[in-house]
């Protein structure tokens, strides 16, 4: 036993019988100091896989230098494999020996490419991931664009709650994406586009069967979503997400607040009624404090949240019917109030003209606004997996190429959701 042998093994955590370590020593490699360790890489051959002769001459030894992994990216490190052929007396053909650290014709480790794939999964860039693994940026488009045989595309299964939505990727184009709306919110998958087309044909490579097992699709009030789930999920029903509905309502009573506070003269006390403590009015009546007491210095005087906002809403009936619509129309959602929905949408007696507006669309989808009330699914989770696409794009800079893009996801979500093999796939 060989005890240099033992120690780079031990140290480099190879368990490769074939190879036999000698020597180690720093080198000057493209202009670096470099750890350098040498190694022979034995072949047992017995007979000739073409002629099936047992007589082999040796013929010397093939040097390849293979980029290993290595604690301090300022001093890389090499094997330099010294890997044996043999020539058969017979027929003439030659064999090298191979090895597990590498692959044939490759001259970066194994253990430097998993590397590679698990710091894909971070929030890095592609370049200090390239300077960590002592291999160019070049080398990592490479993997990027190999990691897409990694995944697969089951066209036998959809997932029974679909959440859809967009996001803004290559170019500022816009990306169509859809995940499990449900579970742990796998994505199913990402187009280049969000053309109506291209969902749609997409979508016809599954089998009716497939589709008719979707029994939800969230989606937000983006009108051609809505006639794509109709057309392509005949027994599902689509939700609203309740999000986008109160997002509507409070743009729609800010932007009333706000018309209203410019009709006074910046130093009354009604302008500064309405220009201060404006979050209060988007909070849930419920959760107003009624007896904490706190100074509100644009008002000089000490009141409660409730008294605040009650002050704010006096100086506009309009104001206050709009701000009585929107909370009412909320509490029925949490409350899944279905009739209580209907009733406070027709019900537009000296509401603002933003609210009626609002109010107006809201009837236009009155059923998808229902179920939005009945059920308990949202676009959350597709809002959240947008945000972590953002955060990818933003640590890169952007993207000039979609499937580097769509491979880094992948690779993110890899990490987020390790228990589960994702179905995205390129389009």
């Amino acid at each position: 036993m060989n005890p240099i042998d033992n120690n780079i093994k031990f140290a480099l955590s190879i368990k490769d019988k074939n190879v036999f370590f000698y020597k180690y020593q720093y080198q000057i490699i493209k202009s670096r100091r470099a750890k350098v360790f040498s190694a022979i890489v034995k072949i047992h051959q017995e007979r000739c896989d073409y002629c099936g002769f047992s007589s082999f001459s040796h013929n010397g030894h093939y040097v390849s230098r293979v980029t290993y992994l290595t604690a301090n990216a300022s001093e890389p490190v090499y094997l330099g494999l010294h890997k044996e052929r043999l020539i058969c007396k017979n027929c003439g053909r030659s064999f090298m020996a191979t090895s597990d650290i590498v692959d044939k014709n490759c001259c970066i480790s194994k253990a430097t490419r998993q590397k590679i794939l698990m710091n894909l999964q971070d929030d890095r860039t592609q370049t200090s991931i390239a300077i960590d693994a002592g291999v160019s940026s070049s080398t990592i488009c490479r993997y990027l664009d190999n990691y897409d045989d990694l995944f697969r595309r089951n066209l036998n299964y959809l997932p029974v709650h679909l959440a859809m939505d967009e996001f803004r990727g290559v170019g500022g184009k816009l990306h169509f994406i859809c995940i499990n709306g449900n579970g742990v919110h796998e994505i199913q998958q990402i187009l280049p586009d969000r053309y109506k087309n291209s969902i749609i044909e997409y979508f016809k490579q599954f089998p009716e069967s497939v589709r008719a097992r979707v029994k939800t699709v969230t989606v937000d009030l983006n009108s051609y979503y809505q006639d794509i789930a109709k057309l392509m999920f005949p027994n599902a029903k689509i939700v609203i997400d309740c999000f986008h509905i109160i997002a509507m309502m409070t743009r729609a009573f800010n932007q009333s607040r706000v018309q209203t506070m410019k009709k006074y003269n910046k130093q009354s006390a009604e302008y500064r009624t309405l220009k201060f403590s404006w979050r209060l009015y988007f909070k849930s009546a419920e959760n107003l404090d009624e007896k904490q007491l706190f100074y509100d210095r644009h008002l000089r005087k000490q009141l409660t949240q409730l008294e605040r906002v009650e002050e704010g809403l006096a100086v506009s009936p309009e104001l206050k019917a709009s701000y009585e619509s929107m909370q009412n129309i909320m509490k029925s959602l949490k409350d899944h109030d279905k009739d209580g929905i209907v009733d406070y949408l027709h019900n537009t007696q000296n509401l603002s003209r933003q609210m009626k507006e609002i109010f107006r669309t809201f009837k236009k989808n009155l059923e998808v606004i229902l179920n939005a009330s009945e059920t308990g699914y949202s676009n959350g989770p597709v809002e959240g997996m947008n945000r972590m696409i953002k955060q990818i794009q933003r640590t890169a800079f952007g993207f000039r190429n979609y499937h580097h893009m769509i491979s880094r996801i992948k690779l993110r979500q890899m990490k987020t959701k390790p228990d589960k093999k994702t179905e995205l796939k390129v389009a």
